[in-house]
């Protein structure tokens, strides 16, 4: 791991944070809101329903009051929310050079930030010597369910968790991080990697119009100094036709598109072939590579280094089930206790698409399962961003330990 990081160029991370408060999922927080006003009823059973049917992803709810009667009501703990958040604070706590961006650096927005994570300023700056400014923004919620568990009389099929926001964000248009970003990869010509995610908050109309106008115009930037990957991280929008929108008017600014497979389906329901249907999606939005990750397995269709891409898979799948074992942020040297392997999707190569896959360590009741998804995106991105593949022997037969989990 120690050698990915040593050689590792900028990953610059954008677009989007937030603060989040999360808590289980259980019998006896169903139980509070089913006893709460008529919108937390309404909550409850939105959130049994997506629990009873094994959906994670992230819900808008239109409840203004909800931050504060969940606050009073439910045991909430406070952490770091937000795609690029999650990324920069592995690739730190990994030693590798991550710039957040972040322009609403409020009191308890910095608190919930290591201390050495990078922010922009004159220089990339420790968060520990950024001062605070502003008031701080609504919550994001996060109740996580585990698989088999009894939520209310309703029995997930798997371990997930449900985002839910209360209210639309803006992107962080972090004026330092927009300059300063594009310097950083003077010596990075065709490395390092840049991170656009955060459009799922933005709602849709001007809003989201203004978002995407200020991604692109950064993407252009860092693609006029050279960068070798731009990565968009999808997520689960309020409404199709956002998502669907946020798409097309990407395409071009962006070189890499990274999902779910629920996410996936979402977009392309009909493809029986999942290798097919990532082309498809390559080529309509002029992409070079296109990712998807399963509970038990990842796959990426890209026009690079086949085998380049799968030592970046098996990187993000080794962090991602190294954070779920764990219970929070942690760096392995070696597999889970207990992880299971299924096989992947087949590999090939046609018409310049290269398909390949590996299997995911996967755990049946995982201690945790936020930020995975944004764990093994970033994993990915050290990889992809090396200058070359190192040749790195990995252990196969040593007993698992982890580093105390960041919470």
């Amino acid at each position: 791991m120690s050698v990915y990081a040593q050689q590792a160029r900028w990953t610059l991370c954008g677009l989007s944070l937030c603060v989040d408060a999360f808590t289980r999922l259980d019998t006896n927080s169903c139980a509070k809101l089913a006893a709460g006003p008529d919108k937390a009823r309404a909550l409850g059973a939105e959130l049994q329903r997506r629990a009873a049917a094994g959906i994670g992803g992230e819900v808008r709810f239109d409840w203004h009051d909800g931050p504060a009667w969940l606050d009073a009501h439910l045991p909430m703990r406070i952490a770091l929310g937000g795609t690029p958040a999650h990324a920069a604070r592995l690739l730190t706590r990994l030693g590798a050079p991550a710039l957040l961006a972040l322009e609403h650096r409020t009191p308890e927005q910095l608190a919930v930030l290591d201390p050495d994570m990078l922010l922009a300023a004159e220089a990339p700056v420790r968060a520990a010597e950024v001062a605070a400014t502003g008031q701080d923004r609504s919550r994001v919620y996060v109740f996580e369910y585990t698989a088999h568990e009894e939520i209310g009389g309703i029995v997930p099929p798997r371990s997930s968790r449900i985002i839910v926001r209360f209210h639309d964000f803006d992107l962080e248009q972090d004026s330092d991080f927009t300059r300063l970003s594009p310097e950083l990869l003077r010596d990075c010509v065709g490395q390092g990697s840049g991170i656009v995610s955060g459009f799922s908050s933005l709602g849709g109309g001007p809003r989201l119009d203004a978002g995407i106008t200020y991604a692109r115009a950064l993407a252009a930037s860092w693609q006029a100094a050279g960068i070798g990957t731009i990565h968009f991280e999808m997520a689960g929008y309020e409404r199709p036709e956002y998502r669907d929108h946020t798409m097309q008017k990407m395409a071009g600014a962006m070189t890499s598109i990274g999902m779910s497979l629920s996410e996936f389906r979402a977009i392309d329901a009909e493809t029986r072939d999942l290798g097919e249907g990532m082309r498809r999606l390559g080529d309509r939005l002029g992409l070079s590579r296109v990712t998807v990750h399963a509970d038990d397995w990842a796959i990426s269709a890209t026009r690079g280094d086949p085998d380049q891409e799968r030592e970046a898979l098996m990187m993000g799948c080794l962090l991602a089930s190294a954070r779920a074992a764990a219970g929070g942020l942690s760096v392995p040297n070696a597999l889970p206790d207990g992880a299971a392997f299924s096989a992947p999707p087949p590999e090939e190569t046609y018409q310049g698409w290269h398909i390949v896959s590996c299997p995911s360590p996967h755990l049946h009741q995982p201690r945790t399962t936020l930020g995975l998804g944004d764990t093994f995106m970033a994993g990915c991105l050290l990889v992809l961003g090396q200058p070359k593949l190192p040749d790195l022997v990995m252990p196969t037969e040593a007993p698992m330990h982890f580093a105390a989990p960041l919470t």
